[in-house]
């Protein structure tokens, strides 16, 4: 009984002195969350590791709109086994993670079955705790890709607004 008292006696002391330390931290972490509100979808969210020259970011509203008028091409760069359980319809999978390093522009104009480099592309993932996105909007950037956006709220905020998911197996959440 002793040791469980000291426990809860460390761990008070360890917690007055974390959220004393965090209260006057110039980089504190706030203690009640500033959430983005999903109902709205006006503005886009944008990474904290986004950075100038990246592909621009699109809110809801906008990814919305392109897949209504076909004006676009959506990417799903999650796992093959993430695609399959949902995703955004007549998305293709280009999943980061598996891209092979040693033909990388070849199998991106494979996959994009030869589209131009100005073609509209939607490149997206899980949502905010997800950046494969990012990373492979980069990529496409990089090999010519002109008409890239990110929509970084991807399948999770899709769903979440209620928008019609695409689902090739039964995946138990």
């Amino acid at each position: 009984m002793n040791m469980l008292r000291q426990a809860f006696v460390l761990l008070f002391f360890a917690s007055v002195l974390g959220f004393g330390v965090n209260s006057f931290h110039p980089n504190a972490i706030p203690l009640i969350g500033e959430y983005r509100e999903l109902t709205e979808g006006s503005e886009p969210i944008v990474p904290p590791s986004a950075s100038a020259g990246d592909p621009p970011f699109i809110a809801i509203n906008e990814a919305k709109l392109d897949h209504e008028a076909g004006s676009s091409l959506f990417i799903d760069a999650r796992d093959p086994s993430e695609f399959e359980c949902g995703t955004i319809p007549g998305s293709i999978n280009m999943p980061f993670e598996y891209l092979p390093e040693d033909s990388l522009e070849q199998y991106m104009d494979s996959v994009l079955s030869g589209a131009a480099k100005e073609q509209g592309l939607i490149v997206f993932c899980s949502g905010e705790e997800c950046d494969v996105s990012l990373h492979l909007a980069r990529n496409l950037q990089a090999f010519g890709y002109t008409g890239v956006k990110i929509f970084f709220g991807g399948a999770r905020e899709w769903e979440n607004f209620e928008l019609e998911i695409e689902r090739r197996v039964d995946c138990a959440e």
